[in-house]
């Protein structure tokens, strides 16, 4: 009985340090200087950028300057007025954007919205496909880092996806923004110098087009950036991180 007591609390034990331990090793090899990778000599491939959107016409015109301002001749900006009650369509359109609009009540979810955008993008499909969502704002070079980087990999590839606190913020919103900055930052940034994936994030998320034909899309999955990820690690393509590419929101 002891001895079995003694092997519970052992386990018990590693089952408590082991999560510790990594994120140790994580923060540890996120403080190493980046290793050096040889440089982009792919062609900026063609991009169509996916924008999924319920009810974000107060926010979706900045969100489309920040993306209309990177995209070269021969993209796309399409965003994907999902289920919306309010005039995110229009709004959206007024902005430049393409638009198709999505009403289904049945199925809710970020998800079918992807399946149902990269079903129309399809005709006229791209190269690379991103993913960014209707409350975020791209740094410089972005979609040219994201789509430059998925292209030479032929992987997924997640640009460094942060949350910044407004002005005044209090104390909860503001550990909130360095929750975030570990969570997305830190670790995959870790992991990263060990050559390991990276988990999918939401927004910032870049495709080869022809590899969206391994994951299943049209989901309710309450985390479906997380199955998106898992199951490209299962088809042989573990997403890579991109921290030179950065979405805020």
């Amino acid at each position: 009985m002891i001895t079995l007591l003694g092997w519970l609390f052992s386990a018990a034990l590693f089952l408590v340090v082991l999560p510790v331990l990594v994120l140790f090793v994580q923060v540890v090899l996120a403080c190493l200087p980046v290793r050096s990778r040889a440089p982009v000599t792919a062609t900026r491939p063609r991009v169509a950028v996916l924008v999924p959107a319920h009810n974000e016409a107060s926010v979706i015109v900045a969100t489309i300057n920040s993306i209309k301002a990177q995209l070269v001749e021969g993209d796309r900006l399409l965003v994907v007025a999902d289920n919306c009650s309010d005039d995110t369509a229009a709004v959206a359109r007024a902005a430049g954007a393409e638009v198709v609009e999505r009403s289904n009540a049945q199925q809710r979810g970020k998800g079918f919205a992807l399946e149902f955008g990269t079903r129309h993008l399809a005709e006229d499909a791209p190269e690379v496909m991103i993913v960014i969502d209707a409350d975020c704002q791209l740094g410089q070079g972005t979609v040219e880092h994201l789509a430059l980087r998925c292209i030479e990999s032929g992987r997924p590839t997640q640009a460094l996806d942060l949350m910044h606190a407004p002005a005044g913020a209090g104390l909860k919103v503001q550990l909130a923004e360095f929750a975030w900055c570990v969570k997305n930052r830190v670790r995959p940034r870790g992991f990263a110098w060990l050559g390991l994936p990276c988990p999918l994030m939401g927004t910032g998320m870049a495709f080869v087009w022809k590899d969206l034909a391994l994951i299943e899309l049209g989901s309710d999955h309450i985390v479906e950036d997380l199955k998106m990820g898992l199951d490209l690690c299962r088809n042989g393509k573990p997403p890579l991180f991109c921290p030179d590419a950065l979405v805020t929101s």
